[in-house]
């Protein structure tokens, strides 16, 4: 059996013009048009739709930026240790606004040394390793 818009959209419960969106998205299988007519076909007495897609199509994001991890010793950890015998750990680890410190690093890829006295770090260090793979601390 064969009917039109109207009558398809008695059927499925929605308005006219959205059968008709439905028709120009290619939703409806079968349907097809005769001059101005849409024709749609029934299974079982209703139209069969097929999928859609809900919400809007996904936009692919820029590659974030790649943080450099920067490793150095922190010297105002090493004389408390030792003067006071304390056991700080001084190797601290930057990694974007996280510092995290420890008594190991492991670098798993490349790395570089840099060794900068006129231009040190913001925490002083004039001497300090730089790079992008990942590090572990212990």
């Amino acid at each position: 059996m064969l009917v039109g818009t109207n009558e398809a959209a008695k059927l499925l419960g929605i308005s006219s013009p959205r059968v008709r969106r439905l028709l120009l998205d290619g939703r409806i299988q079968g349907a097809y048009k005769i001059s101005n007519v849409w024709v749609i076909p029934l299974k079982d007495g209703m139209p069969v739709l097929s999928k859609g897609k809900r919400g809007p199509k996904p936009t692919w994001k820029a590659r974030g930026r790649e943080v450099m991890t920067c490793i150095h010793v922190n010297r105002t950890r090493i004389s408390p240790n030792y003067k006071r015998g304390e056991n700080q750990p001084v190797l601290s680890v930057k990694h974007g606004s996280s510092n995290q410190y420890g008594y190991e690093v492991e670098v798993a890829g490349p790395c570089r040394v840099v060794y900068r006295p006129e231009q040190p770090k913001d925490c002083g260090a004039k001497v300090w390793i730089e790079t992008l793979s990942p590090v572990w601390v212990a």
